[in-house]
């Protein structure tokens, strides 16, 4: 038995998007995070930090936190991250970028650009110049390999997809980003993505 705890978040749909490329079977338990369902005593249960996604498999203690679920199941299944040498440095480094830049500038950038009820405009712009940074290391990258880690479609892109797809919380355009935006229509047109994206069904964050 698998469940799969999530909603319309980036970070959910990254986990999402990863049981659907590899085509496994799950359950899923829509956690509304605009109703605050995360802090419900049956989420902290599996999660003390209160957040989503969380991944139940087999009767194994829960898994959090989204890059940590992606290593597992990328591990678990031998797929979207090479097993050793310097393609793996490569593939973890990338991912990282993607962890610890791309997405918690951009969930800032939104929270000063729409989210807050006072929006400070040197916040704003702060963090909105983050984001730009983030996009500028990316295009670079992309610019020169066809994916984030290299030849392939791999764990990095798969957690990048959902934060750019979420550009316009950060005022970016990917038309200022050509590398990018070949990317992200390359990446978006898989079967595996289209479906993960649209996981819970029915989930908005509006």
């Amino acid at each position: 038995m698998r469940r799969f705890y999530g909603w319309a978040t980036p970070n959910s749909q990254r986990v999402s998007i990863m049981l659907e490329e590899l085509g496994l079977t799950y359950a899923v338990t829509p956690v509304n995070i605009r109703a605050r369902a995360q802090f419900a005593p049956e989420i902290l249960a599996l999660n003390p930090y209160g957040k989503i996604p969380i991944l139940e498999e087999d009767g194994a203690p829960p898994l959090f936190e989204s890059g940590a679920i992606l290593l597992h199941l990328a591990e678990a299944h031998g797929r979207f991250l090479p097993a050793a040498g310097p393609a793996r440095g490569a593939a973890l480094s990338w991912l990282m970028v993607v962890l610890t830049s791309l997405g918690p500038f951009t969930g800032q950038a939104h929270h000063w650009t729409e989210l807050a009820p006072e929006k400070p405009e040197a916040a704003r712009r702060h963090t909105v110049a983050l984001v730009a940074r983030a996009y500028a290391v990316l295009e670079t990258r992309l610019g020169a390999s066809p994916f984030l880690a290299g030849d392939e479609y791999g764990l990095a892109d798969i957690a990048a997809y959902p934060w750019i797809a979420r550009h316009g919380w950060a005022e970016q355009r990917l038309e200022d980003f050509p590398a990018l935006a070949r990317w992200f229509a390359m990446v978006g047109a898989r079967p595996a993505v289209q479906r993960g994206m649209q996981v819970p069904a029915g989930a908005r964050l509006e």
